[in-house]
């Protein structure tokens, strides 16, 4: 039967993305303007399937921004969905492993839902319908160009572990929710982090008196679930953080990515739509009154199975309204005040790695994954009552919310094209001097960089580190160097270049006429090759400066 459920689960995704399935060949844009972001993920896993092989070897030190150390940790490194493409590419090609990959993501988040469902004591079917619903969030189908935040599965994986931890404390379940807030880290650094700053506000109200009989094999078991997380997570949580000390975002920018209470509303950009809020709510009152019932463990008062041993529905009930309410206050990022108290800047001057979350309003997928686990409830009383009308109520829900999710697969998008011949003829000449890519993005906008994640991914066979690059940081200086490069072909560009031991400039060919080509003529750039979609230029080497 749980082979039956996986195999559902994939069929939704694919229907729910339709038809990305029939063009594993293209990105999937979701709601992104430009292809930027999406390339830019497609380079991330590329860049770590290429470096598997050497077991990770120059890993931080991806070939962008030249010459800057450790650029790979100024985005989402996502070294287990990297892996996973490595398995995946030789199979479905370059692009279809990207596209096959999201279309996984989104089947693990309906598998997770389901064992969270059946965590807090659903049957087969309400179980598969709450799978569905956690592959359908709004969230997720708003940023589903945005590889890294569809994945959710860690999130709900890690809470139906705690609050079976929570309930019994066997060192399997430790092990589990070690094991799945690693897989959070491995997936999406950011969704790891919010989601650990709201457990936080978990832990002093599942705290029982009644822990003492059983404290050592608590303590016991939550130290194996921390050396989990240390030992999976902790290389590239650390490596990151270290390659990132002292980059903090701006008070201004955190502002502008914190939701406001009227985005909440139901005409605002993160309301999770009726069905949800609705079958969230009646399971909320369903499961704090079955907790009350004294049942937690027979059968519930919600008509549903036996709620599995270990797992008390109230408590369980408590972690995901406590989670819920956390993770909506936490959206509000630099916007909340309690009393002109602001806790979020409090926590930005504390915490670099707050500070270095630019969008708190993300932390509305670990509130959307709460309120899933919180409909649990409603969906298995509708479904187990005997009335035909009445169980046909929780599949109708749950396509209404599905519906109300506005799924879809978004554009589709032909992926960086094969470049020029400059690609061969850098490969053929691997000598590991940096090029720079010609025009340089024209202003910090997304959309501006789209070109640039193109060369990323044309230039990541040639052997050859570029100047350029996107990322969510940008190093020290990048905004300087592309108002220098903005003036090519004069003295001051040449000059940028040759600091930075650039030996090739790569000119589209479409704004090479553009270029004052005498003047480069003048400054010593010679032709290596052209074509229609590029000109190789050699940069002139730097005349010995003068003694002095």
């Amino acid at each position: 039967m749980r082979l039956v459920s996986v195999v559902g689960h994939l069929v939704v995704a694919v229907g729910v993305t339709a038809p990305l399935a029939w063009h594993l060949g293209r990105l999937p844009l979701g709601a992104e303007p430009v292809a930027t972001v999406p390339q830019l993920n497609l380079w991330t896993l590329r860049w770590t399937a290429d470096r598997a092989p050497h077991l990770l070897s120059g890993w931080w030190d991806a070939p962008i921004f030249w010459p800057q150390r450790g650029a790979f940790a100024f985005s989402e490194p996502q070294p287990l969905t990297g892996l996973a493409y490595a398995l995946a590419r030789p199979v479905f090609g370059t692009v279809g492993g990207y596209s096959f990959l999201l279309l996984a993501t989104l089947a693990l988040n309906g598998i997770a839902g389901a064992a969270l469902a059946r965590r807090l004591g659903a049957t087969t079917v309400p179980a598969f319908l709450a799978g569905g619903l956690a592959q359908a969030l709004p969230f997720v189908f708003d940023q589903l160009g945005v590889l890294q935040l569809t994945a959710l599965w860690p999130l709900l994986a890690a809470t139906s572990s705690l609050i079976a931890w929570l309930g019994e404390p066997r060192l399997r379940h430790a092990l589990l929710l070690g094991a799945s807030l690693a897989a959070a880290v491995g997936t999406c650094g950011y969704h790891a982090l919010l989601f650990g700053l709201c457990l936080l506000a978990v832990a002093p109200l599942v705290v029982r008196w009644a822990w003492r009989a059983d404290a050592g094999a608590r303590l016991g078991s939550a130290a194996a679930g921390v050396g989990v997380v240390l030992l999976l997570a902790g290389p590239v949580a650390l490596g990151q953080q270290e390659r990132l000390r002292g980059r903090r975002w701006r008070a201004d920018t955190i502002l502008a990515g914190s939701a406001s209470w009227h985005e909440w509303l139901p005409s605002g950009p993160y309301w999770p739509g009726w069905p949800l809020v609705l079958l969230a709510t009646t399971g909320t009152a369903l499961g704090l009154a079955d907790g009350r019932s004294g049942r937690s463990e027979r059968t519930s008062v919600t008509g549903g199975a036996p709620t599995p041993p270990g797992a008390d529905r109230r408590s369980g009930t408590v972690v995901l309204l406590v989670l819920a309410v956390t993770s909506f206050l936490a959206s509000l990022g630099s916007r909340l005040s309690v009393l002109g108290w602001r806790p979020w800047p409090l926590l930005v001057d504390h915490l670099d790695a707050v500070a270095r979350l630019r969008s708190p309003f993300r932390a509305v997928a670990v509130t959307q994954v709460a309120l899933v686990g919180l409909a649990v409830p409603a969906v298995g009383w509708l479904w187990d009552r005997r009335h035909a009308a009445v169980r046909a109520g929780a599949p109708a829900a749950v396509a209404l919310a599905v519906l109300a999710a506005g799924t879809g697969s978004g554009p589709l998008v032909e992926a960086a094209p094969p470049p020029g011949r400059w690609a061969a003829w850098l490969a053929a000449h691997p000598d590991g001097t940096p090029v720079a890519f010609l025009p340089f993005a024209p202003g910090p906008a997304v959309e501006d960089f789209a070109p640039t994640t193109t060369r990323m991914l044309q230039a990541l066979d040639t052997g050859h580190p570029m100047v350029n690059g996107y990322s969510g940081f940008f190093p020290t200086g990048h905004d300087d160097l592309r108002a220098v490069l903005a003036g090519f072909p004069d003295g001051n560009s040449t000059t940028a270049l040759q600091v930075r031991g650039v030996r090739y400039v790569v000119v589209d060919t479409a704004t090479f006429d553009r270029f004052d080509q005498r003047a480069a003529r003048d400054l010593g750039f010679t032709t290596v090759l052209h074509d229609a979609d590029a000109h190789l230029l050699h940069v002139p080497d730097r005349p010995n400066e003068a003694p002095g």
